[in-house]
Parts: C-alpha cells; sequence; structure tokens
C-alpha cells in the first residue's frame, strides 16, 4: 500500500494580480538595411488600442546581450520619460508594454552609449507600430529563461571555463491557480582574462611555447573550435571589442601592405613602429579577422577575453565532475539559497520581487512560501534473482546482492582480455600501435587463441584512464564488424577495484551477452502479463549544441520477453536538432514485426515512453508521431493480413529538463540524503492543466537535490487513464535497469533509448568524425548532406541480435 506524504515544493503562489491587467505586445526585429521595410508576423489586432513595435537597430546588432544593453540605455537615459512605466524587452523579437508608448507611427532614436559626452559611433533604434494582440497575463503566461552572477558562486572548471550559479524562475499555471517556479541553476562561462591564459587553460600546458602551432595541430584546431564566436578586448586598444574568426600561426610574423604601394611589413615590425610595443611571443598564434577579403592579426598577447560570456556547448568530459559538485547542494541548503535569493539580505536577493518595478507596476503579490502539496509513497517492488523464491526488498531506492545469483546467467565458454594499461615494467603503456586497424588486429589475435573454431563470447579490454580512441576502435570492432560482445574497463578503476565495482561489470556483461540479472515483481507487472505486451522506450540525441552539419539520432528499443527487461535497439539518421522523429512509424512497424517473428504472437499492448519532448512539441507529437503509430500499426496488419485486433497504445512523455523539486518538511520524512523518498509521487497542486500528468521521484538521494521526472500521458488506450496503474508501472520499470542495484530516475527503456543515441559515433565512419566538435561547423552558411551521413552509418552486427549490446 502506498503512504500519503505532504511536502514543500520550489513553487510560489502568485496570491494577487491586478484584475484586467493587460500589455500591449511589440514585434520586434533586426535588419540590416534600415531602408528596408520589413513586417514580422503578428496575429490578429483584437482591440483598436492594440499596437506593435518593429525595432530597427543601426548598425546592425546580433548580439541578444547587446541589443538588450541598447534597449535598456533607451529606457534610462536616452528617453526615460517616454518609456514609463518600463517597457519588457527580450532581447530578440518580443517586447510587453502596459501603455502605448506615445510617438506616431514610427520613431527614430538616436542612442550614445558613452557616458563621456557625444560619441563618435551613431547608433540608432527604429520603433515602428504595427497591429497586434493585447496580451493578458492571466491567459498567456510567459516563460524567463535563468540568469546567472558570480556573486552567487563561482569555480573554475578548467580548461578555460568557470562555472557560475544563478536562478531560474518561470510562470506556471496549475489547476485554479498561478505558481512562480523558483530553481538555483549553473551556467558554464568563458574564463575572462589574457586570451594566452586561456588558451594555456584549454590545452591544458604550462608554456606559452605550446601555442607555436601548424594549422594542421590538433591543437590548433581546439583552440579554433573553442573560441569561434568569443568576443575579445585589447589591451592597446581600450573600449574596442571583437568576435574572434580565426586563428593565425607565427602571428608576429605574418606579413601584410599597409597601403597598396608600401613594402611588406611583419605584424611584429607593424607594433613596434605604430604602438612602440615590442611582442614578446612573435612565434605564437594570434588572432585573425577578415575585413573585405585583407586578413587583420592581433597577437594574441594583446588580446583578452571578455566576462560574462555563456559557453554553450557541450561540457568537455574532463570538466564534468567539478561542474557536478559545484551544482550540487542538498535539499535543504538548495531551499535556503532559493529563499534568500527571494528576498534575503545581501548578494543572493536577485529576485526580490518586493522591490521588482516590473512585479510592482504589474500588481503582482507573490507569496515567499513554499506551495505545500500532498503526495504518496508508492509501494516498492520486490528484486527476483535466481535460487530463491524470496524476493529482494529495496531499501532507500538500493538493494543488497551479497549472496544473489542472476536470474537467468548466461555462460562464457570462450574469452579474451587485450591489455592497453600501463606496463610499469616498462614505464610507458601498450598504445604504441593504437589505431583503428592496430586495435581491430589485436582483438581478432586474442579472440583466436581464446577460441580456434568460433568467435569467443567476449573481449575484455583494459584501457588508460583517458582512451576514447582506443574506447571507439573497440566499439566498432565488436557492435559493427564482428559481432563480437565486448567491455572496456578503466585501468585506475580495476586497480581499486572492490566487490560493488566487480557486481557492476558482471552485470553489464550477463546483459550483454543475453542474460537477465533481476526482475521487478509488481502486481502492476503480473495484470499486464494477461496478454502479450511490448514496452518502448524512445529518444533523439542531437550533435554538439551549434552544430549544423551533423545528424541527429534517434532510437527506438522495445521488450521482447513476458518481464519487460530484455530490449532490443533500433535507430535512424535524421536531420540535425529535429526533435520530432521523421521515422518512427517505420521504426514502431520493424519493433512490433521483430516481436510477433520472435514470440509467434504479435502484442496486444503498446506502451511507449517518449524522451526528450519540451512542453510546445507535446502537440506535435500527438498529431504526428502518435498518428505515425497507428498509421505503421494499420499498415503492417495489412501487409501480414493479421485477423488479430491491432495492440492498443498507451504514449507518455518522459520530461526531465525542468526545475521542480521536492522538498520534505522534516528530515524525519525525507531519506538519509535529506530527499523525499524514492517512490514518491504527485499528481495535484503543480500539474500542468492542459494535459494529465504527475510527477514522480522514482530514485533515492545520492547527490545534492533530486529530480523527479515528470509524466504527461498524451494518449492512453490500455488502462482508461488510471494514473495509479501508470506510476506503479513506471516506478517498476525504474527497478529493471540491468546496470545498478538501485531504482533509476527513468525507466529503463528510456534510460536505454538514451544509451543507444549516445553511441550512435560508434556505428559511423570514422573519417566523418561523428560528435567532434573541432571538425564540425557551426556557422550557417553550411549545409547538411544527409546522405552523406547515412552513407556512413553502419547498424549493429547481426551475430548481436537479441542482446542489449549497448550495456
Amino acid at each position: 500500500m502506498s503512504t500519503r506524504l505532504t511536502v514543500r515544493t520550489n513553487s510560489f503562489k502568485i496570491e494577487r494580480i491586478t484584475e484586467n491587467k493587460r500589455y500591449y505586445q511589440y514585434d520586434g526585429i533586426v535588419f540590416i538595411d534600415h531602408h528596408l521595410v520589413i513586417h514580422a508576423q503578428g496575429t490578429c489586432c483584437v482591440s483598436p488600442r492594440a499596437c506593435a513595435l518593429f525595432y530597427t537597430f543601426d548598425p546592425e546588432v546580433k548580439q541578444g546581450g547587446r541589443r538588450i544593453e541598447i534597449f535598456e540605455r533607451l529606457q534610462n537615459h536616452t528617453e526615460p520619460t517616454l518609456f514609463t512605466p518600463k517597457v519588457i524587452y527580450d532581447g530578440d523579437a518580443i517586447a510587453y508594454s502596459s501603455v502605448m508608448l506615445a510617438f506616431g507611427q514610427s520613431y527614430t532614436f538616436e542612442v550614445n552609449m558613452s557616458d563621456r559626452g557625444p560619441s563618435k559611433r551613431r547608433l540608432t533604434v527604429t520603433l515602428k507600430r504595427v497591429d497586434a494582440a493585447v496580451i493578458d497575463f492571466r491567459k498567456y503566461p510567459n516563460n524567463i529563461k535563468s540568469f546567472f552572477t558570480k556573486e552567487a558562486g563561482k569555480v573554475a572548471l578548467g580548461g578555460g571555463l568557470e562555472a557560475w550559479k544563478g536562478f531560474y524562475q518561470s510562470v506556471r499555471p496549475t489547476h485554479g491557480q498561478l505558481l512562480i517556479n523558483v530553481d538555483v541553476t549553473c551556467g558554464v562561462l568563458y574564463q575572462e582574462g589574457h586570451l594566452i591564459d586561456v588558451a594555456l587553460a584549454l590545452l591544458g600546458q604550462p608554456h606559452v611555447r605550446a601555442l607555436r602551432l601548424t594549422e594542421s595541430s590538433p591543437d590548433f584546431r581546439k583552440l579554433k573550435s573553442f573560441f569561434k564566436g568569443v568576443f575579445i578586448g585589447f589591451s592597446h586598444l581600450k573600449g574596442k571589442k571583437k568576435k574572434i574568426q580565426q586563428f593565425v600561426p607565427d602571428a608576429g610574423h605574418h606579413k601584410f601592405q599597409k597601403g597598396p604601394d608600401e613594402p611588406e611589413i611583419s605584424v611584429q615590425e607593424y607594433y613596434r613602429e605604430t604602438y612602440n610595443i615590442n611582442l614578446q611571443y612573435p612565434d605564437i598564434v594570434g588572432v585573425g579577422f577578415t575585413v573585405r577579403g585583407q586578413v587583420t592579426v592581433i597577437p594574441a598577447e594583446l588580446c583578452i577575453v571578455l566576462p560574462n560570456q555563456r559557453y554553450v556547448r557541450k561540457l568537455p568530459q574532463e570538466c564534468t565532475k567539478k561542474m557536478v559538485e559545484f551544482s550540487s547542494e542538498k535539499p535543504q541548503a538548495r531551499m535556503d539559497a532559493i529563499l534568500r535569493g527571494l528576498g534575503g539580505s545581501g548578494p543572493n536577493t536577485a529576485l526580490d520581487y518586493k522591490s521588482s518595478p516590473y512585479v510592482q507596476e504589474a500588481g503582482l503579490q507573490i507569496s515567499t512560501a513554499p506551495s505545500m502539496i500532498d503526495g504518496q509513497v508508492l509501494k516498492t517492488p520486490g528484486m527476483a534473482y535466481g535460487q530463491s523464491s524470496n524476493l529482494v526488498m529495496p531499501r532507500n531506492g538500493g538493494w543488497n546482492v551479497l549472496n544473489q545469483r542472476f536470474l537467468q546467467p548466461r555462460a562464457i565458454n570462450a574469452w579474451a582480455v587485450v591489455d592497453y594499461s600501463l606496463n610499469k615494467s616498462r614505464g610507458r603503456s601498450n598504445t604504441e600501435r593504437v589505431g583503428g586497424q592496430n586495435v581491430a588486429k589485436d582483438l581478432l589475435d586474442a579472440g583466436r587463441e581464446a577460441s580456434q573454431q568460433t568467435p569467443p563470447d567476449l573481449i575484455l579490454v583494459v584501457l588508460p584512464s583517458s582512451a576514447a580512441e582506443i574506447r571507439l576502435a573497440v566499439k566498432q570492432f565488436g557492435d559493427v564488424h564482428t559481432g563480437i560482445s565486448t567491455q572496456c574497463v578503466r585501468e585506475d578503476r580495476v586497480a581499486k577495484a572492490n566487490n560493488q565495482y566487480c557486481n557492476n561489470v558482471a552485470m553489464k556483461i550477463n546483459a550483454k551477452l543475453g542474460g537477465v540479472n533481476a526482475v521487478p515483481r509488481s502486481s502492476v507487472l503480473d495484470k499486464l502479463k494477461e496478454s502479450p505486451f511490448m514496452i518502448m522506450g524512445v529518444d533523439v540525441g542531437h550533435p554538439a549544441p551549434g552544430t549544423v552539419d551533423q545528424p541527429s539520432i534517434a532510437s527506438l528499443v522495445f521488450s521482447f520477453d513476458a518481464d519487460a527487461t530484455r530490449y532490443e535497439a533500433l535507430t535512424c539518421i535524421q536531420r540535425p536538432r529535429l526533435e520530432i522523429i521523421e521515422d518512427l512509424g517505420s521504426m514502431v512497424k520493424n519493433a512490433v514485426s521483430l516481436f510477433g517473428n520472435r514470440n509467434k504472437t504479435p502484442p496486444q499492448r503498446l506502451i511507449l515512453f517518449r524522451d526528450g519532448l519540451s512542453e510546445g512539441e507535446y502537440a506535435q507529437a500527438a498529431t504526428k508521431e502518435i498518428q505515425a503509430i497507428k498509421d505503421a500499426i494499420d499498415a503492417l496488419w495489412k501487409e501480414r493480413g493479421v485477423t488479430r485486433p491491432k495492440p492498443h497504445l498507451t504514449y507518455i512523455v518522459v520530461g526531465k529538463k525542468h526545475h521542480v523539486r521536492f522538498f520534505p518538511k522534516s528530515q524525519n520524512e525525507g531519506d538519509k540524503s535529506g530527499n523525499c523518498p524514492a517512490g514518491f509521487v504527485a499528481d495535484k497542486g503543480i500539474g500542468n492543466p492542459m494535459a494529465q500528468d504527475f510527477y514522480l521521484q522514482s530514485h533515492g538521494g545520492l547527490l545534492g537535490t533530486s529530480r523527479p521526472s515528470h509524466y504527461i500521458i498524451l494518449e492512453d488506450e490500455n488502462f482508461s487513464r488510471r494514473l495509479d496503474i501508470l506510476q506503479n508501472l513506471s516506478f517498476c520499470l525504474c527497478h529493471s535497469y540491468a546496470r545498478a542495484t538501485r531504482s533509476v530516475s527513468i525507466p529503463a527503456p528510456v534510460y536505454y533509448a538514451d544509451i543507444v543515441c549516445a553511441r550512435a559515433n560508434f556505428h559511423f565512419d570514422p573519417r566523418l568524425h561523428y560528435d567532434d566538435s573541432a571538425m564540425s561547423s557551426i556557422s550557417g552558411r553550411h549545409t547538411f548532406d544527409i546522405e552523406k551521413w547515412q552513407g556512413g552509418y553502419k547498424g549493429k552486427h547481426p551475430g548481436l541480435a537479441w542482446k542489449m549490446h549497448f550495456m
């Protein structure tokens, strides 16, 4: 039986909002030619008083932060009387005003950004009024993104990066009320300071001579990728700033002509003659700017990385540990930081709603007391292992496997070990021959020694602590070319291996070979077994942020056994950053067909857990993906001439990228980490009013504040939308993750789909450099060739069919 539990949340009630308060929406757009009339797409006019604005910046300003800076200057210094009360501007295309601004159809303002009198630089902002809808914020709440401040805390991550703490806030509609969801968050920023220092930190080098690079050097490509688009200032040109376009090797010796009839001069000579600067490091790289076809080179020693620049790409692996440590806060400490931000004293009062002019002008009164919600702690399923009818009962989200036997262990008749770790007798590692072909030969030779007639069941590979290239070659050998199961282990972890580590490796290997480690037992799963069913996990993996010339990978895993513990995986390639899966219908059709062939009967129930969708994509999923699945089933039944009823579909979105957190009212009501107990579920008080949903915190706390997963039911033909069944089924599946003896934060099939996407680089031709940001374009000028990527992608080897090779 479940038990009731009341908890606090990091949501705060809007207690009062001015009746009939309306805002005018202003659509804005930035364009190059201010003589060109450009119309932003707007909505129908619902009031004769409604209006919208176009923003024209001259000269063109593309950066959102700079546009906000200019607009704030316009409001606070250029025309403070006109812009009272203040206009809310998002830095991109939309602004809101509670009054109609007092100018005609159009007006051009000249903005001086200097406090030292007239500036030589002319910067104008043109506002044009057009028809648009009046915005009633009681009906259309506006989401606000995170912001970061070093006063709230910062830490150096290494590699030229640092992490800052900040705050996230978002207005969330719930049944009968509005809440503001407030959370502590962290952002990654470029380290500010001299470019040489940041570049050396990136490369992990102590001396400037490491920047003597050629264009073919991997470190040169690393610099180019890391710094592309970063703003720098110059020690010899105060107040100037530019965006890095390129790097130039041997910058001090780069030669150019100062004029068409003048002799060539080197950069080193130019700075000595013009600025009386003797370059200390003429042999290292410099920064290049192309203007009207001519490259201007500025020595790196004169460049300064400017502050407050966010790093929006994939965080390097070597920074992950520090980032996790910095961002993890125990529940009580996290709530204290939120409350200080809302109304405390000191530097962390960034969200002080009581003194905010925007909040006051809107007539909002926001509670400073966290909202309380009622939930329940679900009954924990027991875990079935071999050789015993007694179930192992989890406690605090985990269970002990001492003296247990796998439910279905797989025999290993022949196996081999290939060791690339440090050989202490030689003082060097066994990696002199490392390369795709050499690694494959090593594994083949080892496999033949282990088994002369047939391939070995397993090859265990010992790797150095940092060996991504070797691991890639190992996985391509096993997963793509030979179908031999491989297991990689790191030498540093093997050296300190304890029972838990050995258990974890054994669980991975058994699952890869087709075994079953354990099965959760629950009444909801027993009921589901009364007819054939198939559970699916679906996800889309994207290339690094900003990359436009690499594909996204869609994955689907589906269960094919009666306990929903064994899964097969399918993948497809699609256009970059496309979240809706274009080929989902054909993937489901293939999965149902394979299930039917293996089990001699088609499934009667399909339960799909969809990862990765944002709230704005629910409607697309409902209209496109769900319909595509149903169309695919119709086509399959027609092709096969199946007379049995078509399977019923349940489609559930599993959301992880949200900021809702739960906090026990007292220490006695939480687990030993201070979090709510594993199995806590809430479906009232903070839910989405437009869809049936619930929050489930299925895992026990380990580090920091646990994040519940958000489940949104978009289609349910199997359980009559009974939340109790869906909650217990989801919780049960969180216990079937084969690599752990703990319940995890999302159902196992969702986890598996995510892993399959993350392993996509193992299946691409290495010459395509998939997931290598240094070889990828972040420029919109490049086009995407899907045929190239489809031709360079190979699925898993047939020898791994019905084996969970991705474990």
